[in-house]
């Protein structure tokens, strides 16, 4: 009984430092350099896809899920407009879902770029995410220029897409309205 009071302690100062070890880092902010990260690729979890690897050129991420209605209305409009757009990198980030839902999900779709596995939604917080799906919208030096809550149109992409690649050193997208999203469970 005695050995099992001592191990209290050492029991909570543990799982203390795990939590504080574990949480989140604060949201990025318009403006600011994107939080890097370091996922496991959807088609190949060995592999990892890397925040750096977009660099050079804009970037759009998409965070999504393949439960979420308003993804599915928007997915067919991402993956003509990364096919269209040699200029500008695509990534979809599937976040809180099951590996082979989402795969499902991208080959349904045929989404032609690269997409990556958030399983537990860090990523996403630290992007500020707050529902699927989101979509943010990378400068080529990898700063956070824009984002777009809910599901995109195409023609809402194509305007955001046409003024990303356009935009100056120290400029932001002016992105107004939204779609419909799905709150994170």
């Amino acid at each position: 009984m005695r050995r099992l009071l001592l191990l209290i302690p050492v029991v909570l100062l543990f799982a203390v430092v795990g939590v504080g070890l574990f949480r989140a880092r604060p949201q990025a902010e318009l403006g600011t350099t994107a939080p890097a990260f370091s996922l496991p690729a959807l088609d190949a979890p060995d592999d990892r896809i890397n925040l750096s690897g977009l660099r050079g050129k804009p970037a759009v991420i998409n965070f999504w899920a393949s439960w979420c209605e308003p993804c599915r209305d928007e997915a067919e409009a991402l993956a003509r407009a990364a096919r269209e757009n040699s200029r500008i990198n695509f990534l979809g980030i599937a976040m809180l879902d099951g590996r082979e839902s989402a795969l499902e999900f991208a080959q349904e779709f045929d989404v032609p770029y690269p997409s990556a596995r958030d399983a537990r939604g860090v990523t996403a917080k630290r992007y500020g995410v707050t529902g699927v799906p989101e979509t943010v919208f990378l400068d080529e030096r990898g700063r956070l220029v824009g984002k777009f809550i809910g599901a995109i149109d195409r023609t809402q992409l194509e305007s955001i897409l046409d003024d990303l690649i356009e935009i100056g050193p120290d400029e932001l997208l002016n992105i107004t309205g939204r779609g419909e999203t799905r709150p994170v469970p």
